[in-house]
Order: structure tokens, then C-alpha cells, then sequence
């Protein structure tokens, strides 16, 4: 809850990606004091699941994408998440692609970004991991992709070579072949590449294994956009294979914002359902599907279960709950006050840092809210 008032906050004075490194900076502030107070959550009250020989602490988990470099996963776990999955990891360090890549917007719920696996790289991410990994009680997924400049004919190299350095650190490893922001990264899943490279990663997984009676879990994350005859080749492909899971789904390249980029939020939420149903129908319970795309409110959720997804992954959802529209937003006004104040108490005496931050936006929401309420009068006898 904190996070998404933050986020809010944050989100009416900066642009959508320095916003979002803002909040998870704030939260890593908070944890390190030792606030944990601040950081809370309803989630923990979710039950345990056994899935792909893992006990997730609950079905509900941060897709990859909101902590690309490892930096903050186990403060995403300490707000209550069953699993994080961090990355997309490449094998050197990326710039992604050239800015602004992430366009928001608010009253639909739907963000559009063109990043490009912007990140560390996979030997600095590690560096993280081992350094955070400590305070995690949960489970970890490392996310990998093949680097913008390899050739699509070389693009296994580099899974086989991620897979090599992420295997003893990730509980299970997420094969991205699906963003739209990396040229060519989704013909991977077409017939002729993917049949090669998902017999390749398997093979790495036993050789890795040692001896042991199952390897680590892998997943592939799919992209929304497949063709129903091309996707069912996944589906049992991956089940021949034994591959452990899917990921359902990515961002979608079919939208009109006028903007380069792949669309998630509330645009996407009929398509994910519609796929993880596909998915289900044909492979039955040989795949762990997890579901993830428009998944926004409890009620999404709920019904993403409904359907059959055996563990959810949020990500739009989280960044944007409640932020929308304007009579809803002066209920996030009143709660998000009342927070600031508890964490004003929380920080006395303790962090000048903290209680100046607090009082400050304090202030900032109480002329919010101001402005709201004129707004609704000037509504209300329009």
C-alpha cells in the first residue's frame, strides 16, 4: 500500500521511469532504517503453494522488469510477495533503448515502454544478488534475454552462457523470448529457431544438474501477440521438452498509441485471459502457468485464478493501483496522508532525512487533496 501511494506521489511530478527508480529508491531508504513498518501489505495472508518442486510463500509475485539489476527484490519480498523475478539479465551491460521508452497513462491504467533490456549485465547482477539475497525469504526467478547486438542464428550462445552463470543463484529461470523491444528476439519463437533453442536450454539444465533427479525450473515468458497455431507448437513443444512453466503473457505490439513500444495494463487483460485459457486447454496440468498482463485490481486477480493460472506475476497493476480517476483519487489522498503522518512518528528521532521527507509530502498531499475537493465542487454545480 505504501509503495502504491508513493508511486502516486512521485508519479504527478516526474516522468514515468526516473518515478519509478525514485520509489524503489524511497522504499530501499525505509528498509535500511529499518521502517518496516511503512511497508505493508495484505499478502501475507496468502496461502503456501508447491509449484515446479519450489513452496512459494504465496502464488503472488513482482515480474521481471521493476527490478532489473537485482537491486531491490528483497525489499519487494519484505512488502509481502511469494516471489520476485529479477532482470531481464544480458551477458554485458545495455543502455537500452534511446529515452523517453516509457509512456504512461493514468486514466486508462496502461503503461507503453520500448526499454531494451536496459540493465547491468548478468556478472554485476549476480554481484547484487549474492549482496542482497541474504534478507530474501522467498522465491527468486532470474529473468535472461539475448543481447541487442547477437544475431538471432547465435541468440542460444547466449541463453547456454546465462544459464551458466545465473543457474546456482536463480530458484528458477525465466527464458524471455518475447519483449518486443529488442529487434528480431521474438522470431525465437517461431518454429525454426524455437524448437533448436528450447532443446539446447534444456539439455544445459541437466548437464548443470549434476546428477540430481530434477534441475532448476525453467520458464519461458511468451509473448501475447502469437498466432493460436503458433503458440499451441509452444505449448507442446515445452511439454515435450519438460520444460516446467510458462510465463503468459508479455507486452502486446498491437495497440495505436502512436508510440514504439509494447502496451500493458488494462488494454492487455481480456488477451491474457484469453491465452492463459488456450493454455490450460492444451497442455492441462503439464505446464505451471503463470499468469500475468491487465492484472489491476483485486477483482482481476481473483478471476486470473478462476481461470486456472497457478501463480501470478504484477507488475502494471502495481505501479498504477488507484490512479486514475479523480473522485477515486481523493480516497488515495486522505489514506496517503495518514501514512505520512505514522511514518512521521515512525522516523522521529531516528532519521532527520526521513521526517523531513514525510512533513514535506504532508504538505504536497494536503494541497493535493485542497485542489481535489475544488475540483469536485466545481463538478458538483457545473
Amino acid at each position: 500500500m505504501f509503495f502504491n501511494i508513493l508511486g502516486l506521489s512521485l508519479a504527478r511530478l516526474f516522468p514515468p521511469e526516473i518515478s519509478s527508480k525514485l520509489s524503489l529508491k524511497s522504499l530501499e531508504i525505509l528498509y535500511r532504517i529499518g521502517l518496516h513498518g511503512a511497508l505493508s501489505t495484505d499478502l501475507k495472508e496468502v496461502k503456501s503453494i508447491q509449484k515446479m518442486g519450489l513452496t512459494f510463500p504465496n502464488r503472488i509475485g513482482i515480474a521481471g522488469g521493476l527490478d532489473k539489476n537485482a537491486e531491490y527484490f528483497h525489499i519487494l519480498n519484505a512488502l509481502g510477495f511469494g516471489f520476485v523475478e529479477v532482470g531481464t539479465f544480458t551477458l554485458k551491460p545495455q543502455e537500452g533503448n534511446p529515452q523517453p521508452r516509457v509512456h504512461r497513462y493514468m486514466k486508462e491504467g496502461n503503461i507503453v515502454n520500448s526499454l531494451g533490456f536496459n540493465n547491468v549485465g548478468v556478472y554485476e547482477g549476480i554481484k547484487n544478488i549474492e549482496k542482497n539475497k541474504p534478507s530474501f525469504n522467498g522465491i527468486l526467478g532470474i529473468s535472461i534475454g539475448k543481447s541487442k547486438e547477437t544475431k538471432i542464428e547465435d541468440a542460444f550462445k547466449d541463453y547456454l552462457h546465462l544459464i551458466d552463470y545465473v543457474y546456482q543463484h536463480a530458484d528458477y529461470i525465466a527464458v524471455n523470448i518475447s519483449s518486443p523491444n529488442t529487434e528480431n528476439l521474438r522470431n525465437l519463437s517461431l518454429s525454426d529457431y524455437f524448437s533448436s533453442l528450447i532443446e539446447k536450454v534444456m539439455n544445459k539444465r541437466e548437464q548443470l544438474a549434476k546428477g540430481a533427479d530434477t534441475g532448476k525450473p525453467i520458464v519461458l515468458k511468451i509473448s501475447p501477440d502469437e498466432s493460436e497455431e503458433n503458440f499451441e507448437k509452444i505449448l507442446v513443444k515445452s511439454m515435450e521438452t519438460n520444460v516446467d512453466g510458462l510465463i503468459i503473457n508479455n507486452t502486446s505490439i498491437n495497440h495505436f498509441k502512436g508510440v514504439k513500444g509494447g502496451i500493458s495494463g488494462n488494454y492487455i487483460r481480456n488477451l491474457s485471459e484469453k491465452n492463459l485459457k488456450f493454455a490450460r486447454s492444451i497442455c492441462g496440468e503439464n505446464l505451471t502457468l503463470i499468469s500475468s498482463g491487465g492484472l489491476m485490481t483485486k477483482v482481476d486477480i481473483e478471476n486470473r485464478f478462476k481461470l486456472s493460472a497457478d501463480l501470478i506475476q504484477l507488475y502494471t497493476g502495481f505501479i498504477f493501483r488507484g490512479t486514475d480517476l479523480l473522485k477515486e483519487s481523493l480516497g488515495h489522498e486522505e489514506m496517503a496522508i495518514d501514512l505520512y503522518k505514522n511514518l512521521l512518528d515512525c522516523a522521529e528521532n531516528k532519521s532527520l532525512y526521513v521526517e523531513e521527507y514525510a512533513r514535506e509530502m504532508i504538505k504536497q498531499e494536503e494541497m493535493h487533496s485542497i485542489e481535489i475537493k475544488k475540483r469536485l465542487l466545481i463538478n458538483r454545480y457545473s
